[in-house]
């Protein structure tokens, strides 16, 4: 399945001649319009026609009479939806849309006076290309701690603030895990995605705090080498530098954290989320290494048990990140959620009860389903309407909600 958009430059007498078997009403202003053509193999299933003016406006969607309710026009109509989007258009305009409108609202279309209306296109642009720039700003903070606590611990013994900057370098490598993971992401429901890319982000937070717990081990490993072999040559030097260093530091840590999150506060993005929780980690281990190095002026064994105690500490955080988003690869349900989302459902009165939801979540989108049980003598139609005016409420009342697919039970008289 291949979608085929015309350049203006090809010859599209055949691509007219392929319409035309299809379609006998089919007609185009190759002057004025624009068309894609949805092909599979060399079997034409239907076409588009837009017009881009100051607004995008879909003329027509057309699919074979004999190859409806198949998906293919969903399919279609995404991908002009990710055409237009990336061709900086906000919003899509459908005026001629007859019997389209069960199919449009499905696609989050909003009803206006002369037709349907999808806006919006380009926030989600707008929010990777806002978190693309949040991740590469945190890789140039990062590699200037890593650098600064590095060097430090090594010219002053400290393994405290080794540890530490071991952990920031840690940190730069999940900042471009993060960068990969949005990229992936953030492409679009397909054929062979029907959920979308959303769950490359747990993988992604997964794969970071695994590397927070490797490198916290190491840590554990070294402090137990060096306490095992204490002696005054390997003693904590400790002068106003690292001292220095360090509270430079957690203030930029500081800094960090609170612009990232002013920056994404509109955002709710698992990597993002991943990162924000990883620089409080920071912020207190750095804060324990700051401590454990003003100890050391009683004693330098205070400077290997405080990295003792930042390497625990990055091993819980690890752990916890790779918790959270197992759960959501293993598709674990939300049971405070599912509530809302029954009572919500049994407000309908057509609605006997609703049982055996399912959800699983890609990213921001949450895809749910549910049996729900209703009169037996309702139409296939009325049916259709209750179950379509439920989705349509609660999709907009929970915007993080992209699909409620609703399966209908008969209630008979004796039930």
């Amino acid at each position: 399945m291949k979608v085929v958009e015309w350049d203006r430059k090809e010859n599209i007498r055949k691509y007219i001649i392929d319409a035309l078997e299809i379609d006998p009403k089919f007609s185009f202003d190759k002057e004025n319009e624009d068309i894609f053509f949805l092909y599979n193999g060399k079997k034409l299933y239907g076409y588009a026609v837009f017009i881009l003016n100051d607004t995008a406006k879909l003329k027509k969607i057309f699919i074979s009479s004999k190859l409806r309710n198949n998906g293919y026009g969903t399919f279609l109509l995404k991908y002009i939806i990710n055409w237009i989007t990336r061709k900086n258009f906000d919003s899509l305009i459908i005026t001629n849309h007859k019997k389209m409108n069960n199919f449009l609202e499905k696609q989050r279309f909003i009803k206006t006076e002369d037709g349907y209306i999808l806006n919006n296109l380009r926030e989600v642009k707008r929010q990777e290309k806002n978190m693309l720039y949040l991740s590469k700003f945190a890789i140039c903070i990062n590699i200037v701690l890593a650098v600064l606590k590095i060097v430090a611990g090594k010219i002053f013994y400290s393994m405290s603030l080794l540890s530490d900057g071991l952990n920031s370098l840690s940190d730069l490598i999940t900042n471009v895990l993060v960068i990969v993971g949005l990229k992936v992401g953030s492409n679009p429901e397909d054929k062979e995605h029907p959920f979308g890319h959303g769950k490359i982000e747990s993988v992604f937070s997964v794969i970071i705090g695994t590397f927070i717990m490797i490198t916290a081990f190491e840590l554990i490993k070294d402090n137990f080498s060096k306490l095992t072999s204490f002696s005054n040559e390997n003693n904590v030097n400790i002068t106003l530098i690292p001292i220095v260093i360090t509270v430079l530091a957690i203030l930029i840590k500081i800094f960090q954290l609170t612009f990232m999150k002013k920056k994404a506060k509109k955002y709710n993005n698992a990597l993002i989320n991943s990162l924000l929780a990883d620089y409080n980690t920071d912020i207190v281990i750095s804060s324990s290494v700051l401590f454990g190095l003003l100890l050391s002026r009683i004693h330098p064994i205070f400077d290997t048990i405080v990295g003792f105690i930042v390497s625990i500490y990055i091993i819980k955080s690890g752990y916890e990140l790779i918790k959270e988003n197992s759960l959501i690869l293993m598709d674990s349900q939300d049971d405070e959620l599912i509530e809302k989302i029954r009572s919500e459902i049994l407000r309908f009165e057509e609605i006997e009860n609703a049982h055996d939801f399912r959800m699983t979540t890609s990213g921001k989108d949450i895809y749910m389903f549910v049996d729900v049980r209703m009169d037996k003598n309702k139409t296939i139609e009325e049916a259709h309407d209750i179950t379509n005016k439920i989705s349509k409420k609660i999709k907009h009342k929970y915007k993080n909600i992209k699909r409620l697919l609703i399966h209908i039970e008969p209630v008979y008289e004796d039930d």
